[in-house]
């Protein structure tokens, strides 16, 4: 670990304050620990003794300590002799089960330890946010160091992972509170005024090396904000929430990237700038298409990306005469473009009204890529709603929703007061993995809901299941519990005693078998030709396993929920 540095004035003197080695030639700080300086001299203890730096870039916005964007860049003479930091992923700050804190170390170099430094140990996490800019730290007094002088631009690391988190800038050194409280800029922040740090990043959503030359083509500056915004309006007219004010184009190729849906939709993106754009970026920008995107041959209408649509079912159960509330939602690429509902019906009513909504609504989608979602309560779960019928405007015939992928999703998920951590982290470990792997749960096991939940929590890993039959409500309640993300089963009860009627064995093998090695992204588009296939005169029949199965399939990230999306117009 020896990329904290120590920073001094060229001339001598007590250091400044302390830094991160983020690459080999680049160190990041505070601006307020050198400014005034054009050239400090950077040493990196234990490993390097001291260097000449010079202050590669400061943030214009900056004048004061307090001021947003205190962040400073050096670039050394000659690059270093040692490994850089390793930076960790943006969410690495988010509570989790068992940890709402994290425990955090820094090296400073405060009066006393000005040749090697010194170790703080501090908590944080990222609901502790202030002014959307700084994460609050917090020293225990037990502990015998504090936040002092010669802290500032330190690296913020996770002691068990080694990764740094952010850098540390000031702390309360008067008073009560003196040393044991401060505040540091996650990566996040820094990046927000930094751009150039998204190179070093670990971002999922496009590989380094076309990421590093995509933002190289903005390095210029060449195209206006107003431009830019209008760039992504156009990219994605039906987006309807208020877009953020870009800085630049790269912010808003980030925020498409990291905040919408749909596949391409960076490339999309990049379309439209290009014909904003000066000729120089243009130009820059087609043959960044050409070189990472060659099917697309970076121009021409062909090049349109595959847009995806929803239609979100929700029911909400209410208490008033056993009555449930109905709505149903458009989206494209994750934005609501239409909506119908709510309105009361009676349960007996649920189905005939649900596919007179839909037929009003599946114009707003018809063009596209589209899936239906049911986000239901769990006493619905079992309905077969991929045999309900879509009544399309002009059709001559109603068609079973089968023809489309089907999913069923849990309502409570949606509240904005149930916390999906739990589904979110199996989410990300099974489309880590690219395989869904269900795991097959026979009917005859006798668990009740504690022994299913206790050995569920015990497998992390676990990110499938697979039920012979249509799993006993303990057992749902127990999988909805613990976050699963994934479910399957057979809609058929057991029969008969010692589960003669289930033929768990042959309809788990052939389920498994069929899903197993499927990415959990397609998995209800494949769902639906088992679907089809198990309806085939040929192919089909009551043994195939796609024969009424019931696919749970609940992604965290697909939003919004249908009654919070929009406004409350009743439907009648």
């Amino acid at each position: 670990m020896h990329w904290r540095a120590r920073i001094r004035a060229v001339g001598g003197g007590p250091p400044l304050g302390a830094g991160v080695l983020v690459d080999g030639e680049r160190v990041i700080t505070c601006a307020h620990v050198v400014a005034g300086h054009a050239e400090v001299r950077v040493a990196l203890p234990g490993a390097a003794d001291e260097e000449p730096a010079r202050v590669l870039w400061t943030n214009d916005d900056w004048h004061e300590q307090g001021d947003r964007g205190d962040v400073a860049v050096l670039a050394l003479d000659r690059p270093a002799a040692v490994a850089p930091c390793v930076l960790a992923p943006l969410g690495a700050l988010r509570p989790a089960r068992g940890r709402p804190a994290h425990v955090l170390r820094a090296l400073g170099f405060p009066e006393g330890h000005e040749r090697d430094g010194t170790y703080v140990t501090v908590t944080t996490s990222a609901d502790r946010q202030l002014h959307g800019e700084w994460l609050e730290l917090d020293v225990d007094k037990a502990h015998l160091r504090r936040i002092g002088e010669g802290f500032s631009g330190a690296g913020v690391y996770d002691p068990v992972s080694g990764e740094v988190v952010g850098i540390v800038t000031d702390a309360d050194l008067e008073g009560e509170r003196e040393g044991t409280q401060g505040r540091m800029l996650p990566l996040d922040t820094v990046r927000r005024h930094w751009e150039a740090l998204d190179d070093l990043l670990p971002l999922g959503w496009m590989e380094p090396a076309p990421r590093r030359e995509l933002r190289a083509v903005f390095d210029g500056g060449e195209l206006a904000p107003t431009a830019v915004a209008l760039a992504v309006r156009q990219a994605f007219p039906t987006f309807l929430r208020e877009l953020p004010a870009f800085r630049s184009p790269w912010h808003a190729v980030r925020y498409v990237a990291e905040d919408l849906t749909g596949e391409g939709r960076v490339e999309r993106l990049l379309r439209e700038l290009r014909d904003h754009a000066p000729a120089a970026v243009a130009a820059r920008i087609t043959a960044w298409l050409r070189r990472w995107q060659p099917d697309e041959a970076g121009h021409g209408p062909a090049a349109k990306a595959v847009r995806t649509g929803s239609l979100m079912v929700r029911v909400e159960p209410m208490t008033k005469a056993k009555s449930l509330d109905l709505t149903v939602c458009a989206l494209v690429d994750g934005v609501p473009v239409g909506r119908a509902g709510p309105v009361r019906v009676r349960p007996q009513q649920l189905r005939t009204k649900v596919e007179a909504l839909l037929a009003e609504q599946v114009g707003a989608v018809a063009a596209f890529d589209w899936i239906a979602e049911f986000v239901v309560p769990q006493g619905l779960m079992g309905e077969p709603f991929e045999e309900w019928l879509l009544r399309e405007p002009g059709a001559a015939r109603p068609r079973p929703l089968r023809a489309v992928p089907v999913v069923v999703r849990h309502t409570d998920r949606l509240k904005p007061l149930m916390v999906c951590r739990f589904t979110r982290e199996r989410w990300e470990t099974v489309r880590a993995r690219g395989e869904t792997r269900p795991k097959p749960v026979a009917c005859s096991l006798t668990w009740d809901y504690q022994e299913f939940y206790d050995w569920l929590d015990g497998q992390e890993q676990l990110c499938a299941l697979a039920y012979a039959a249509t799993p006993v409500d303990a057992w749902l309640s127990a999988a909805l519990d613990i976050g699963m993300p994934i479910m399957l089963w057979r809609r058929r009860d057991c029969g008969g005693r010692g589960h003669e009627d289930c033929a768990p064995a042959a309809f788990l093998d052939r389920l498994t078998r069929a899903v197993s090695g499927l990415d959990p992204d397609r998995l209800p588009y494949e769902v639906m030709k088992l679907r089809k296939e198990a309806r085939s005169p040929e192919r089909g029949g009551d043994g195939h396993c796609g024969h009424r199965l019931t696919l749970f399939w609940d992604d965290p990230e697909r939003r919004p929920d249908p009654p919070l999306a929009m406004g409350n117009k009743e439907r009648g």
